[in-house]
C-alpha cells in the first residue's frame, strides 16, 4: 500500500469518526430512544397500517413515524406521528389523505359508505383469533356466501365454485366456468356460468338447472328472500334506426361508450314469466330485494330506485327517497340495523339507527375485499389479500365469547 492510499483512508476514517461523533451528539440529547417513543405514539391512538413503519430523528428532538395507512377505493393514506423525544409528549402533525372514489364500469361512482354524522367507538376486542378457511394454491376467493345451515359457496380459482362447512370441513366442487354463486335456499345455489346464463345446482341431488331461457350477456343477479323470483341485469338489444332513404344502421354498444342494461325478474319455478322492469335502457347496477321481498332495489346511475308490485301486470318503478346515506349492498346485509362494513382498510360493525361505527378487531388494517356475518351473527366471514392487487383468501373470525 502506497503512501497516497494510507492518507486516504486515513481521512474517511477521520470523516466517519466525526459523522458518528455528530450522530451521537444529536442523539445524546434524547432521553426516551425510538422503540419507547412508538410505544408512546400506539398508546396515544396511532394504528399500524399497510406496510412497515418508518422512523425518523428530526429536528435534534423528534422521533417521527410514517405509514402507510390505507389504500381502499384508489384512494391514498399516510398517517404521520411526532413523539418529543425529551418530554415523551405528542408533538402536532398531520393525516394525509385523498378522497374516496369508487370506479365500476368504466366510470367514476361517489358512494357515501355510512351516515355523515357518526359516532366512533372503541375496538371491539375479541378473545379469538381470525382463521384460514381454505389452503388452495390458487387463490382469487370471492363472492362469499353463507346459507342457513352455515355452509359457505365461493368463488375460486380460475371461474371454479366450491361449497365448504364453516369448519373447514367437507369442501366440494360445484361447477367450472361459473361466477358468483348465491343461495337460492339451503339446497340451491344459483350463478353465472360461461357468461351467457344463471344456473341452480342442488347440492343434495347434484343436478344442475339452467334457469335463464336465451342467452346474454349477464352481469349481475339477485334472488327474492322467498325464493321465488331472479333479477338480473343483461345488455340491451341494439338499436336500429332508418334514414329517410330506407338504410338501416344498427348501433352497437362499444366498451368505450356507457354500457346501457335492462333489468329483468323471471319467475324461478316457470321461468316462461318474465318482466322487465325499466322503460328505458340505462346504466343499471346492484340489484337486492328487500329483507320482505316486497320490493326490488337498484340504482340508475347515481341514484336510488325500487320497483314494487312484481307479482302483477303492472309493475310499479318509483325513484326511493330513502336510504340516501348507506350503499344498496350494505343494505343487503343490514340486520337489526346492524351490518359489517369496510372503513379505512378496517372491518367495523356499523349500526345504521344510532349512527355509530365499532372497530372489529380482526387484523388490524389490510387489504379487506367482502365481510358478511354468518345468518346467526356468531362468526364474521371475510376475504383479504397481502397485495392491493392480489389474490384474495377466505377468514373466519368467532365473534362470540
Amino acid at each position: 500500500m502506497n503512501r497516497f492510499t494510507i492518507i486516504i483512508f486515513g481521512s474517511l476514517a477521520l470523516q466517519s469518526c466525526s459523522s458518528q461523533t455528530r450522530i451521537n451528539k444529536e442523539s445524546s440529547r434524547c432521553i426516551i430512544d425510538k422503540d419507547s417513543a412508538l410505544q408512546i405514539a400506539f398508546e396515544n391512538g396511532y394504528e399500524r397500517g399497510l406496510d412497515s413503519i418508518k422512523a425518523t430523528y428530526v429536528n435534534d428532538s423528534i422521533w417521527r413515524f410514517e405509514c402507510y395507512l390505507c389504500d381502499e377505493n384508489n384512494s391514498q393514506q399516510s398517517n404521520t406521528i411526532d413523539i418529543n423525544c425529551i418530554t415523551g409528549k405528542v408533538e402536532p402533525t398531520t393525516l394525509f389523505s385523498m378522497s374516496v372514489q369508487e370506479y365500476i364500469g368504466g366510470r367514476p361512482r361517489n358512494y357515501v359508505e355510512f351516515p355523515i354524522e357518526i359516532d366512533q367507538k372503541p375496538i371491539l376486542k375479541l378473545q379469538s383469533k381470525p382463521y384460514l378457511l381454505t389452503n388452495f394454491e390458487s387463490g382469487r376467493e370471492a363472492n362469499v356466501t353463507i346459507s342457513n345451515k352455515n355452509i359457505i359457496a365461493f368463488s375460486y380459482g380460475f371461474r371454479k365454485i366450491g361449497i365448504i362447512n364453516l369448519d373447514g370441513s367437507d369442501f366440494k366442487h360445484i361447477s367450472d366456468e361459473s361466477l358468483n354463486p348465491r343461495w337460492v335456499n339451503d339446497e340451491v345455489i344459483a350463478y353465472f356460468k360461461d357468461f351467457e346464463h344463471v344456473y341452480e345446482y342442488n347440492i343434495k341431488t347434484q343436478k344442475e338447472t339452467k334457469i335463464t331461457t336465451e342467452a346474454n350477456a349477464y352481469y349481475e343477479f339477485s334472488v327474492s328472500p322467498d325464493n321465488k323470483w331472479l333479477a338480473y341485469l343483461k345488455d340491451s338489444p341494439s338499436q336500429i334506426q332508418h334514414d329517410k332513404d330506407g338504410n338501416t344502421t344498427i348501433i352497437v354498444q362499444t366498451s368505450s361508450s356507457d354500457i346501457k342494461k335492462d333489468l329483468w325478474v323471471i319467475n324461478i319455478a316457470n321461468p316462461t314469466i318474465q318482466k322487465k322492469i325499466n322503460n328505458v335502457s340505462a346504466d343499471i347496477y346492484d340489484p337486492i330485494w328487500t329483507e320482505k321481498g316486497d320490493s326490488l332495489l337498484f340504482y340508475i346511475e347515481d341514484k336510488k330506485y325500487f320497483a314494487t308490485n312484481i307479482e302483477t301486470n303492472k309493475v310499479t318503478c318509483l325513484q326511493l327517497d330513502k336510504l340516501s346515506d348507506i350503499k344498496l349492498t350494505n343494505y343487503k346485509k343490514m340486520k337489526n340495523g346492524l351490518f359489517p362494513a369496510i372503513k379505512d382498510c378496517k372491518i367495523v360493525l356499523a349500526d345504521y339507527n344510532k349512527r355509530t361505527v365499532t372497530d372489529i378487531l380482526v387484523n388490524e388494517r389490510s387489504r379487506y375485499n367482502e365481510c358478511i356475518f354468518s345468518n346467526d351473527r356468531q362468526y364474521l366471514i371475510y376475504t383479504s389479500s397481502e397485495k392491493k392487487a392480489g389474490d384474495t383468501k377466505i377468514w373466519i373470525l368467532k365473534l362470540t365469547k
